[in-house]
């Protein structure tokens, strides 16, 4: 009869302690499916809400290309801010296409299509206005401008508006919801933990009692499985919370960073730009100089947001790229030429060397954009005054291209070579130019995830060639 207890004993802690690693499997797996769903809705409402946003700014930054052309006397330079409203017009589309292959809810897609329609109208009046200055009908340009270019932007800059507080209504409701859940299973959990510790503290009891009648030995052996129990539930609930909590706070970056911080800092660029493009000559020469400090600021402080965000994308394996064939010298003549008007300011010549025009690498267009306005623009910020900026490609063995891009300046120290690519470090003797030190690190990621690698070569005080080992489109 003694045989046999001991072992029945065993049978209902074992059957007891697998009841609860199942409960415990089964609410973990509540958990993390609804932390999933949560993460799923912001992803998707925070892609919408991205593409909606350069969308936005483009449509702006086309207005203003335009004001630039009707301001301008200079013929070349009314050649080159033409080439940037081009420019800003297939970032338009692009984003465009991307919010078309989203799911929009019923309400999205009806401001969705009244801002299509309104777009439509703004390209009509805008090739108008384009026509006119082709003709140098200045006057009746402005006037189209004024009269229906002007007040079209501003109703379709509203409509994108009403657009993005839908994306953030969608993640307040999801968050919400999913709190509400998450409550919900917490108070399960706790319930059936009460009955369970219950009957676990009976099991207890009785396997004492017979540890006294058999031994101090087996009184030992159930003190220790005790313990067991014991810390196996503490570690699974600190686990549980330590999950809920990077969850939270990673929901909370992605929603506050994306809409509460872009969206305003895109609207004091934009109006800051208004105010120095002055038709009516109201602001003073000092008021001028301010509204250019506000948007240098501005676009530096949205340049640094835009780079947390890609930097917390590729952490968490979530940024998805689109591989595909890609005219690198066209990818280069458009990087440079965007770059353009930084280089003018200190004098400095950008010299593109590639000349085969039909060279292709198989790469994720705008990421590699990315990559390369980044290392010209550094190229550029930390060049000597009237410096050079070379641009040069090689095709390597094993089907891979190499991309140069080789500057003028003072050179990175030895020692300082394997930092560069680090997360905000910041390694350059040049005080006073801005700069977070996210930029390299995020390129370095965007670069490797296409299959390539990047480096650098480095003298000192005889400037620096970053380089981009990329493969080949067959």
């Amino acid at each position: 009869m003694l045989s046999k207890s001991p072992k029945s004993l065993i049978i209902s802690f074992a059957a007891v302690l697998v009841f609860v690693v199942s409960l415990t499997a089964a609410g973990a797996y509540l958990l993390l499916s609804g932390i999933q769903k949560v993460e799923k809705v912001v992803a998707e409402n925070t892609h919408r809400a991205d593409l909606i946003t350069d969308m936005r700014v483009a449509a702006r930054l086309r207005a203003l290309s335009l004001s630039q052309m009707l301001l301008t006397d200079d013929p070349f330079e009314r050649d080159e801010e033409y080439d940037r409203f081009n420019a800003y017009g297939t970032i338009f589309v692009v984003a465009r296409n991307g919010l078309i292959e989203d799911e929009l809810t019923r309400k999205e897609t009806v401001i969705y299509g009244e801002a299509s329609k309104t777009a439509n109208q703004i390209g009509v009046v805008q090739a108008q206005i384009i026509e006119f200055i082709q003709d140098e009908n200045f006057e009746a340009a402005k006037k189209l401008q004024l009269g229906q270019s002007l007040p079209l932007q501003r109703k379709s800059d509203n409509l994108y508006e009403k657009l993005q507080k839908l994306q953030r209504e969608n993640i307040d409701v999801a968050v919400s919801t999913s709190a509400e859940e998450f409550k919900g299973t917490l108070y399960i959990l706790l319930v059936m933990a009460f009955f369970i510790l219950i009957a676990i503290t009976a099991i207890a009891g009785i396997v004492i009692r017979r540890a006294i009648n058999t031994g101090q030995a087996t009184k030992q052996r159930q003190k220790e499985l005790e313990k067991m129990v014991e810390e196996r539930t503490a570690e699974i609930r600190l686990a549980k919370e330590q999950a809920e909590k990077a969850s939270q706070i990673k929901t909370d970056f992605l929603s506050q960073m994306s809409h509460e911080l872009r969206t305003p800092l895109n609207a004091i660029i934009g109006f800051s730009q208004i105010l120095q493009f002055d038709r009516e000559k109201t602001l003073t020469q000092e008021q001028l100089s301010n509204a250019a400090e506000i948007q240098t600021a501005g676009t530096h402080l949205l340049e640094l947001i835009n780079e947390l965000l890609d930097l917390s994308q590729i952490e968490s394996g979530k940024l998805e790229l689109e591989l595909e064939p890609v005219l690198i010298y066209q990818l280069l003549n458009e990087t440079a030429k965007m770059l353009g008007p930084l280089a003018d300011q200190r004098g400095i010549k950008i010299i593109n060397l590639v000349t085969e025009t039909n060279l292709t690498a198989l790469v994720d267009k705008f990421r590699l954009k990315q990559v390369l306005l980044n290392l010209i623009a550094n190229a550029i910020k930390y060049n000597c005054e009237n410096g050079l900026v070379h641009i040069d490609a090689n095709i390597m063995s094993g089907n891979r291209l190499k991309l140069y891009i080789k500057d003028t300046g003072r050179g990175i120290s030895d020692e300082n070579k394997e930092r560069v690519f680090n997360n905000f470090e910041r390694v350059s003797s040049h005080g006073g130019i801005e700069g977070s030190g996210i930029g390299l690190s995020v390129s370095r990621h965007l670069v490797e995830l296409m299959g390539g690698t990047i480096g650098l070569e480095n003298t000192v005080n005889d400037g620096c060639t970053f380089w981009i080992e990329l493969p080949i489109n067959e």
